[in-house]
């Protein structure tokens, strides 16, 4: 899919009051090539924003403090519509997050696009690959994202 037909699917989604857009694609797909191309959009790197956040604090307690802290990072960006990139790190057992009660939260002040590697397979959505730690499978019954998927 071209970069313009991608960026208008997901300016779309947003238009059409969707708070929350995965962008899907399989690993190098140039997820993160298209979200930078958007104007106006804060961008957090989750994996190395949010991992600097967490690393001062005590092993124990970084669950109870990670969405509060991606919120704030979520926050301090001015644009209306802010992209996560590198999100891996969201799926880190010891974190205890659940991700569509997750983003819901988050998305209650900005729009957030999240570049997703994976694929949509029927009702379901996969993170990773199998055999690649973290690798996850969630459903899409209670998600609250629309999707835009790179391979069509």
């Amino acid at each position: 899919m071209e970069t313009v037909t991608l960026q208008d699917s997901i300016t779309h989604s947003l238009a059409a009051d969707h708070r929350v857009v995965l962008l899907v694609g399989p690993p190098g797909s140039g997820k993160s090539r298209v979200l930078r191309e958007f104007h106006d959009v804060g961008i957090v790197n989750v994996g190395k924003e949010l991992a600097r956040e967490l690393i001062p604090l005590a092993q124990e307690k970084r669950w109870e403090f990670a969405l509060e802290i991606l919120g704030q990072l979520i926050d301090t960006h001015i644009h209306p519509v802010v992209v996560l990139d590198n999100i891996e790190l969201l799926f880190m057992p010891e974190l205890k997050i659940d991700l569509w009660s997750a983003l819901g939260i988050l998305s209650a002040n900005k729009k957030l696009v999240v570049a997703w590697t994976g694929r949509v397979v029927d009702d379901q959505i996969q993170w990773g690959d199998p055999g690649v730690p973290g690798f996850r499978v969630m459903s899409l019954e209670s998600c609250p994202a629309n999707i835009v998927n790179m391979t069509g």
